[in-house]
């Protein structure tokens, strides 16, 4: 959904401080950060655009580095505007959080069945039935491939757990 009231421009956020003790950790700047709001590197988002996704808002960030204090102006929040209801509930294996009567109801998926005719042509979208998961065409997914992001991980439907 797009916003109705656009937010502060840059948008200010700092990174946590490295930790070498955790493996989680590292100095990679990556191409994408998942967080509340996503962030993608000015890369991605044009690598996106190139073969044919439209939902994606971006907005300006200055995104610091408090071991550095380098301030990064390459990655842009981004809201996916596009909120597709295509899960194929009664053939995905769920766990329903909510109201099960409901279309919008967050669930965690064991397995995940897509609908392509609910998709409405989409080829990069929020899940209505799990707003947390990004769904990717297997297009978008080889685009992305093909144009050397190796740190997006891409997850096979019916293997997925939420």
């Amino acid at each position: 959904m797009a916003l109705t009231v656009p937010p502060p421009n840059p948008l200010r956020f700092t990174l946590s401080p490295y930790n070498p003790h955790s493996a989680d950790d590292s100095h990679h700047m990556p191409s994408f950060f998942r967080a509340a709001a996503p962030i993608f590197s000015d890369e991605l988002i044009a690598a996106l655009r190139e073969c044919g996704v439209d939902s994606l808002d971006a907005y300006d960030l200055e995104l610091t580095d408090p071991d550095s204090d380098q301030v990064y102006t390459h990655y842009k929040v981004v809201n996916i505007v596009s909120l597709v209801s295509a899960a194929d509930m009664k053939r995905s294996i769920v766990t329903a959080h909510g109201p099960t009567n409901s279309t919008l109801y967050d669930v965690d998926f064991d397995r995940l069945v897509v609908d392509p005719e609910r998709t409405n042509g989409h080829n990069f979208f929020r899940l209505a039935e799990s707003t947390n998961m990004l769904i990717a065409h297997e297009s978008v997914k080889q685009h992305l491939q093909v144009k050397g992001f190796t740190d997006i991980a891409f997850y096979e439907l019916g293997k997925i757990a939420t």
